[in-house]
Formats: C-alpha cells, sequence, structure tokens
C-alpha cells in the first residue's frame, strides 16, 4: 500500500486557456479561495499559513512560501519523500543494547521531536502527526508499551499514508501489529464454546476511525428521523464485524511452529510488518477441519447491512470489509472535519466542512488533496470576522507551542552522544508536563475529543474546543516550568550549555537588546505572524525596559518565555 504515488504537479503553462480557465473555477468551487490570492501579500500572511501546515515557521520556509505561492509550495510537500524514525530508533536501541544501557519510549520520542523541529517534509509530518490523534495507538498502554522501534514504524506508516488514498491508509492501519495488540485484533480468535471474538478494534474502526456514530451529510450535520440523529451501526454490526478481524498474528508467524502465534522472539522487522492471518492453520491443539480454523468464516452481517459470504479467506472477508467502511457516506465529513480541527479551528461552519468533504469524495479520499483543500480554503486562508472572539481558531496543542519556538529561533540540536542519540526532551518524555505527546494518548479517545466543549462561555455559545480538554491548573504551571527549561535554561551562548535540549539562537533579539520595542516587533513577527494585541505589546515593552540591567540575553529569553505563557500565544487564528 505504500506503493501509491501521486501524480506530479501539471505546470500551468503546458495547458490551453480555456483549461486554465476552467481549473481556476474548479479552484474556487473546490475551495471558495480565489487563485489570484494565491500569494501571500506578506510575511505575516506566510507565517500564518506556515503555522497551519508546519510544526512552526522558520525563517526559510516564509521565504519559500512567498516566492511560490500557497499551492505550489504544497504540491512541493506533497512530493517529499517522508522522513523515516524506525531505522534511527533503531540503531539508537541496538548501540544503547550492546552498549548495556536501558531502552524505552524516550529513544522514540528524541526522535520525533528532532523530526517535528528540522525534518523537510514538515506538510507530511504534520499530517502523520494530525492522524496520529485519530488512527490512535499509545505506549501508556502495557500491550505495547515495550514496543520502541515498532510503535516507530507506527508513526513512519502514517507518514508513508499522509496523502495516500484513505483507503490505503485504514488497511494500513488495520493490519499493523502495533494496532493489532492495542485494540486486540491480535490473537483475536473466532468464537469458542465458552468464547466471542474480542469486539475492541470492530467497534472503534467504525466509532473513531471512519463513521463516527451517528449517519451525516456532507457538512457534518446529523440525519434525523422524527427529530432523531440515525445510528450508523448497532451492537449487532459491532458483534458481526468483530469476526472478521480473527485469525491475526505476526507476519512471520503462520508458516512457523504453532507455539510463534502465542509466543515472542520476533525482530523489528517482523514486529512492525502487517500482520498475516492464519486463515487456515489449526490450533495448537489437536484436531481437524474448519471448526479449528482461528478465522471466522461463518457469513457476516456488517455495515449498512451488507454481508460478507461464508466461506471467504481471512484476507477477503478484511478487504471487503475495509472497502465497506471507506464507501461509506459519513467517512468524508467525518474524517475532513477532524483534519480541519487539527490544521485550522476548532469550529468549521458546515459550509467549510462540506467542501473538503466534496474533495474528499471526487478524489477517492486522497489525503493530499483533502490537506490542500484544508490550507487553500477561503475559511483558512481569509477567515471570518473574529467579532465575539470566540467564533474561529484553535488552541496551539503544546506540542505546536514547542515546536514552533524552536523553529521561530532556529534552535540548535545538540550533538549526537555515543549511542547516535540526538536528546531534545531535557531528559523527560514531556507526557506529564504539556499531557500531551507523540502516540501517548491516556486511550484510544486521544488527548481530547473533537466535540469536547470547555465549560461556560464556550459551552454556553455551542462552541467546541478540544484543545481546552487538556488544560488544568496542574498544566496551567507545568507547561510553564517547562517553557522556562526551554528558554532559559536553553540558549546559544550560555555558560555550560545543556547537551539534552536544543539551543534557542537569541541573536535576532539580542541584536534589538537596547530597543524593546525593535525586540518585541521580532518577536510578534516570528511566533505571532504579526497578531500580538497592542496590550500584550506594551506589557514586553515595559518588561524589557524594567529590565534595564539585565544582559541582553536574559532581556532575550525572558521575552520569549513570557510570549510562550501568553494567551495570545496559545491561540492560533
Amino acid at each position: 500500500m505504500d506503493k501509491w504515488v501521486r501524480a506530479p504537479l501539471v505546470c500551468a503553462c503546458a495547458i490551453g486557456a480555456g483549461t486554465l480557465q476552467a481549473a481556476v473555477h474548479d479552484r474556487i468551487f473546490r475551495y471558495g479561495f480565489d487563485p489570484a490570492a494565491d500569494a501571500p501579500a506578506n510575511a505575516n500572511e506566510a507565517a500564518r499559513f506556515l503555522t497551519q501546515a508546519t510544526f512552526g515557521p522558520t525563517q526559510a520556509d516564509i521565504a519559500r512560501v512567498r516566492a511560490l505561492g500557497y499551492e505550489a509550495w504544497i504540491e512541493e510537500q506533497l512530493g517529499r519523500q517522508p522522513t523515516l524514525s524506525a531505522p534511527a530508533v533503531e540503531a539508537v536501541v541496538d548501540a544503547r543494547t550492546a552498549g548495556g544501557q536501558n531502552v524505552g519510549q524516550n529513544q522514540r520520542l528524541q526522535r520525533w521531536y528532532w523530526q517535528a523541529a528540522y525534518a523537510p517534509d514538515q506538510l507530511r509530518q504534520r499530517m502523520a502527526f494530525a492522524l496520529s490523534q485519530i488512527f490512535v495507538i499509545s505506549d501508556q498502554d502495557s500491550a505495547i508499551r515495550q514496543y520502541v522501534v515498532p510503535i516507530s514504524a507506527y508513526q513512519d506508516m502514517l507518514a508513508r499514508n499522509a496523502f495516500a488514498p484513505y483507503r490505503n491508509l485504514l488497511g494500513d492501519v488495520t493490519l499493523h501489529p502495533m494496532m493489532g495488540r492495542y485494540l486486540s485484533s491480535f490473537r483475536n480468535q473466532k468464537a469458542g464454546a465458552t468464547t466471542s471474538p474480542d469486539e475492541n478494534y470492530a467497534r472503534e474502526v467504525m466509532q473513531l476511525f471512519s463513521v463516527g456514530l451517528v449517519q451525516r451529510n456532507l457538512d457534518f450535520s446529523p440525519i434525523l428521523s422524527g427529530g432523531v440523529p440515525i445510528p450508523t451501526y448497532d451492537q449487532s454490526t459491532i458483534a458481526q464485524t468483530a469476526k472478521v478481524f480473527t485469525g491475526f498474528t505476526w507476519s512471520d508467524a503462520p508458516t512457523s511452529p504453532s507455539p510463534n502465534f502465542y509466543g515472542g522472539g520476533q525482530t523489528f522487522a517482523a514486529q512492525s510488518a502487517p500482520m498475516a492471518c492464519w486463515g487456515t492453520e489449526l490450533f495448537p491443539a489437536t484436531g481437524s477441519g474448519s471448526n479449528n480454523m482461528r478465522h471466522d468464516i461463518s457469513a457476516k452481517t456488517v455495515l449498512a447491512g451488507l454481508v460478507l459470504p461464508a466461506g471467504q479467506t481471512c484476507a477477503q472477508d478484511v478487504g471487503d470489509e475495509l472497502d465497506i467502511i471507506a464507501a461509506h457516506a459519513n467517512v468524508a465529513p467525518f474524517i475532513s472535519r477532524q483534519l480541519i480541527q487539527r490544521f485550522v479551528t476548532s469550529n468549521p461552519s458546515p459550509a467549510y466542512i462540506e467542501r473538503v468533504a466534496e474533495v474528499f469524495n471526487t478524489s477517492y479520499g486522497d489525503l493530499g488533496e483533502v490537506v490542500k483543500a484544508i490550507l487553500l480554503d477561503n475559511e483558512a486562508r481569509v477567515p471570518p470576522p473574529l467579532a465575539g472572539g470566540d467564533s474561529y481558531g484553535k488552541l496551539r496543542e503544546p506540542v505546536l507551542r514547542l515546536t514552533a519556538m524552536w523553529r521561530a529561533f532556529d534552535a540548535q540540536p545538540p550533538a549526537p552522544d555515543a549511542y547516535g542519540e540526538v536528546k531534545m526532551t531535557a531528559g523527560s518524555s514531556l507526557i506529564g508536563a504539556l499531557a500531551q505527546g507523540p502516540l501517548q494518548a491516556p486511550s484510544v479517545f486521544n488527548f481530547y475529543q473533537p466535540d469536547y466543549q470547555q465549560p461556560g462561555p464556550l459551552a454556553d455559545a455551542g462552541r467546541y474546543s478540544p484543545e481546552l480538554q487538556i488544560v488544568s491548573e496542574n498544566t496551567t504551571y507545568s507547561t510553564g516550568n517547562t517553557w522556562y527549561n526551554f528558554t532559559a535554561r536553553a540558549y546559544l551562548g550560555m555558560n555550560n550549555p545543556p547537551t539534552d535540549r536544543p539551543l534557542v539562537n537569541l541573536a535576532a533579539l539580542t541584536a534589538n537588546a537596547n530597543a524593546p520595542a525593535a525586540m518585541v516587533a521580532t518577536i510578534n513577527e516570528r511566533m505571532m505572524y504579526g497578531t500580538m494585541t497592542p496590550a500584550m505589546q506594551a506589557a514586553l515593552i515595559g518588561m524589557l525596559t524594567n529590565l534595564n540591567g539585565a544582559s541582553a540575553a536574559e532581556k532575550a529569553w525572558s521575552a520569549l518565555y513570557v510570549t510562550m505563557l501568553s494567551p495570545d500565544y496559545a491561540t492560533q487564528r
């Protein structure tokens, strides 16, 4: 499924005027965005776009977007090969193991944060991060906690599929052994005398990965019957679908002795390769005939009342089931809305969702076209008036607040250690401090749910605010301490600099150490694409003026730190 390749961008100069005019009309229809406005008018507009599309704007990326325009920059990113995690993590794990050192998820996390900060395929990596919050697995679960390299391989699978057809992604997610172990389809077997197939994956592949709980129109509004939403499926559908996902094991197990179905001993490659199904193999117990097959070959009535016929192989059942799921009318609005929330705004208008969902359907679920539609939509590029203050935008995820600061001020990673590992997280996994981390959600429902509404004015106004679900008194303190560790205690030129985190380059700020307004303007441009409120600018200028006895570096990191603490920086609009 990784063989799917995007077609190259066709130069407008190679097509006729009529075709070009039709393409312009198509752009306006599909995105609600006038191609004439494709080039950002200034650096702030480019930086705002990159805040949505990457792990944070850099000066080089801003210049690139201004030179190419939005769509050409996206196409350039769609053509970049994925920066992979698993090979680098495996090398570090092997080196640490040979050196008698402990190995754990921190080795995976160091590489993930390095890629977020420095990988050139920023849009792909950002899309993979968004997908990891929909197709959730988590190292917080004991079922997969020990699998460091295979979890990195799952992240790589998401990156490879970031711009592929949705059906390809769904297939690779379903067959990945880390998903199999996390949601119990691994070693799941057909019903026995006193047992039934595990329903975990059957439930979540529908509820969370594809169609949701109720039937939807293309704009995500619920389809009603007698004023009541119509369920997408029921418990019987779950039970029948659970039979589909029976018989999975490691990729190298079907031709090995039967204890391998239960035991370990697999290489990293086998632990990361798509699961295989023992469709015609026997239980370890003696006996023969179809009653001893691990995969259920009975007929199954699945989503939308469709029937999988009896006697099919495991591969046929799974392939047919995923085709049925991927073709369901709910998939386009259900997935499109969540991706819009991850990139642009927590409360997309129904029209925005419908435009993106239409692109999803007409492109046969091409996720590259979907993310392009999200980022080029008029509601992303030219947001509606912000009167009232709560109708547009999103809270920046804690992870993105950190990576954006690193990228804004050209943070330099430490040199690799003796085992080839580049340390990024100051000796911590950061999950405790930020209440968020890559593939570290507390449950399959992610860190926050797309329909979460913060009690109070937001909920009263019917607004969704997913990221606020992890904001608490504790996280307010812990994130503040974290920002301090990555600013005041992590900059180039400091005495005895740490070797376990990137060092921020403060040169652009210290150059104006005696000009507080210029220093604040630099922060406003690089971190907030010119949106800093006059009140915040005045507060920062006043603080820097009062620090007249401090060193240039202290003024710089102080301004950076206070900005990271601010509601202005925490909000993306």
